[in-house]
């Protein structure tokens, strides 16, 4: 596998008796069939020692969890995430569209990983890059203790390539700096505006007022209603030029949208709510795009963060440190190995049937099969 190729080494080469791209192999193949801590890594690796020794020329044996977690524990963040990036470049072929950004918290208990000192209920919180289009993550960005995802998002968009991509953010990603860098990078955005821009949700809110477009008389309107599952929903898309209104908005690069999204939601007999949320945007006032960009945003919450939860059962992890920021690298490296697998099963299925059959985990692995040598 090409990737565990290019991870470098940090060790002294006293007393060293793994190569790198053998214990980063045997960790991303044993997590791809349902590993999901170093313990589990090694009884897998140990189980099917022929297998590894078969495509690990030279391997001697399978190594012990602690050095897994010690390799890891020592491999920089930084290096391995950029190897991360550089492998889905390679494979991507990236189409311009949605990129979501999200932040996502790992806990395994409140009451042991709460951070009073930043109000983080964990003890590692990371921001990701979610391609909507291809379903691959593009990136992770460990969020400082000390810190929020503020800091971090910047320091992820700037290792992205995300030219012609629309960047959709939540309300934590709306600052002046994050606009500034998304247009500088050839791309658009559509950002969340809450209640921690009060002002500026208030400006929006008084544009956009029901008065003020029938006075304007220039607003674009979509709607969409949906039905199934005793479940209705009513979406509708209000946008506005914002091109004369520079002024109230000063410092918000490329902003050209002021947009609205009223939500109804009806479940069964229960009463129907309503969620208005207000956007600014630096594409054209296009209510269909904004709205379909939005609604996609989800994409990373549903296709990335649950099946991390459910599948990989990240949020149980109790690794800590640099061992954790990589190992949750290589369970987005296994997720996206599956995604694109032709196997028809949910994603705890996929990852038993690479466990049980060699054929099938070389296929999602993307090596050939070595064929055994039958005795006559």
């Amino acid at each position: 596998m090409h990737f565990s190729e290019i991870i470098p080494d940090v060790r002294d080469e006293k007393n060293k008796i793994y190569e790198s791209n053998e214990i980063v192999f045997i960790a991303i193949v044993s997590v791809i069939c349902g590993a999901d801590t170093w313990n589990e890594i090694e009884s897998f690796g140990k189980t099917h020692e022929q297998y590894f020794k078969d495509r690990l020329p030279g391997l001697s044996s399978i190594p012990s969890h602690d050095t897994f977690s010690r390799f890891f524990s020592i491999l920089d963040i930084e290096w391995f995430e950029e190897c991360f990036r550089l492998w889905v470049d390679d494979i991507c072929h990236r189409i311009p569209g949605v990129v979501a950004i999200d932040g996502k918290a790992v806990c395994d208990n409140p009451h042991v990983c709460s951070n009073p000192s930043n109000g983080m209920r964990s003890k590692l919180y990371m921001v990701s890059a979610w391609a909507v289009s291809n379903g691959l993550c593009l990136g992770q960005k460990k969020v400082d203790e000390k810190s929020n995802e503020i800091k971090a998002i910047p320091e992820l968009i700037r290792q992205l390539d995300i030219e012609n991509c629309i960047i959709t953010i939540d309300a934590m990603g709306c600052q002046k700096s994050i606009t500034q860098l998304i247009i500088e990078n050839k791309a658009d955005y559509i950002l969340c505006v809450k209640d921690n821009h009060e002002s500026l949700r208030k400006r929006i809110e008084l544009n956009l007022s029901e008065d003020m477009r029938m006075y304007l008389c220039h607003a674009k309107r979509y709607f969409e209603e949906n039905e199934g599952h005793g479940r209705s929903e009513y979406r509708e898309c209000v946008c506005i030029s914002a091109k004369n209104l520079q002024y109230f908005f000063k410092g918000w690069t490329g902003i050209k949208t002021l947009a609205m999204i009223n939500t109804v939601r009806k479940i069964k007999d229960k009463e129907s709510t309503l969620e208005t949320r207000y956007y600014i945007s630096s594409l054209e006032p296009d209510p269909i795009t904004i709205l379909k960009s939005v609604r996609s945003h989800w994409a990373i919450e549903n296709e990335l963060h649950w099946v991390l939860d459910v599948g990989f059962r990240e949020d149980d992890d109790r690794k800590t440190g640099n061992a954790a920021i990589n190992f949750s690298a290589i369970e987005k490296l296994a997720l996206m190995l599956l995604k694109k697998s032709d196997i028809k099963l949910g994603m705890a299925g996929k990852r038993k049937a690479c466990g049980w059959d060699e054929k099938t985990r070389d296929k999602v692995i993307g090596i050939k099969t070595i064929e055994k040598k039958r005795e006559t």
